[in-house]
């Protein structure tokens, strides 16, 4: 059968193409690599391509053309995915040296039907292979802010402790982004994520102000870790208990005075089974939002700001 999966897509975080190669690789328990990764490939393997070529990317078309060259080279035979066909010469090409055709609809099949004797009129199956959804005998945690500040070294720190204290949870994560940050920021991290927090974790991207106060309404803790510890002008924590529901960080010295581990806030190095019940998350967030009102509202800093 197949030895690897190549896919023009390799961020699944990013692209349905990408998750589409990621979850057919599982499947069939091979390895799935990009068409930039295939100078390693041994001689004589029969690979499957997953490929969309709908948004135009010279790179890459140039790298396609080169692994023409090299499975010439390695006797390397392939079969193919077509997830869109726009009669691109990279398209007819890879259809005139494939050894078989699978294309994701009908649509694509008409297209292709007349040029190969080997052709396939398929599907994607579904893609969403993580619904985790809340539930009242776990703990359910949000986090938000931007890819690139998101500390794993916390999150792993973070992990240990639940487990360590036999804490049933999911997590599930949202990203901004910031004007000189790239998407593929977020994929890393997410990678990073997963591999912290195994199935536990869910990535809902970037979300609307408004999508983000639902989340955090339907939680039971918000979790952001910052590089030093939490400071003054860290306004993702302020936006959660504003909202009632209790924020766990990373304080230090620097952090603000009016912050108290375990009364409106919880520090990571503080954690206990205890401050994770359900009912002492309410009481602390339910302090915290009276807090934050009085300690962060605009009123006072515009105050100060005309003093």
């Amino acid at each position: 059968m197949f030895s690897h999966i190549i896919s023009t897509n390799t961020k699944p975080h990013l692209s349905g193409v990408a998750k589409f190669g990621a979850l057919l690789a599982k499947h069939l328990d091979i390895p799935y690599v990009s068409f930039f990764d295939t100078d390693s490939l041994h001689k004589g393997i029969h690979v499957i391509l997953s490929v969309s070529f709908n948004i135009p990317d010279m790179e890459l078309e140039t790298q396609v053309w080169r692994f023409f060259e090299l499975a010439e080279e390695k006797q390397i035979t392939f079969s193919v995915f077509f997830h869109s066909f726009d009669e691109l010469p990279i398209e007819q090409a890879l259809v005139k040296r494939a050894k078989k055709i699978y294309c994701a609809n009908a649509e694509i099949y008409h297209v292709l039907k007349p040029f190969h004797a080997s052709i396939y009129n398929m599907w994607s199956p579904p893609l969403i292979h993580n619904g985790l959804l809340e539930k009242e005998n776990v703990l359910n945690i949000f986090s938000f802010g931007m890819a690139f500040k998101i500390q794993t070294g916390y999150h792993q720190l973070f992990a240990k402790k639940l487990r360590n204290l036999g804490i049933n949870y999911i997590i599930r994560f949202s990203t901004g982004f910031h004007e000189k940050a790239n998407f593929g920021k977020y994929d890393e991290i997410a990678e990073e994520l997963e591999g912290v927090y195994g199935d536990k974790v869910q990535f809902f991207g970037f979300l609307s102000d408004q999508a983000i106060g639902h989340f955090v309404h339907k939680s039971d803790l918000f979790v952001n870790f910052f590089s030093k510890g939490a400071r003054a002008n860290n306004t993702t924590l302020y936006a959660v208990m504003e909202r009632g529901c209790p924020a766990l960080t990373n304080l230090d010295a620097y952090s603000p005075s009016w912050m108290k581990s375990g009364i409106n806030i919880l520090d990571i190095q503080d954690l206990n089974k205890s401050v994770l019940q359900k009912k002492r998350l309410k009481a602390i967030g339910k302090i915290a939002q009276t807090e934050v009102k009085k300690h962060t509202a605009w009123h006072s800093f515009v105050k100060e700001i005309k003093s």
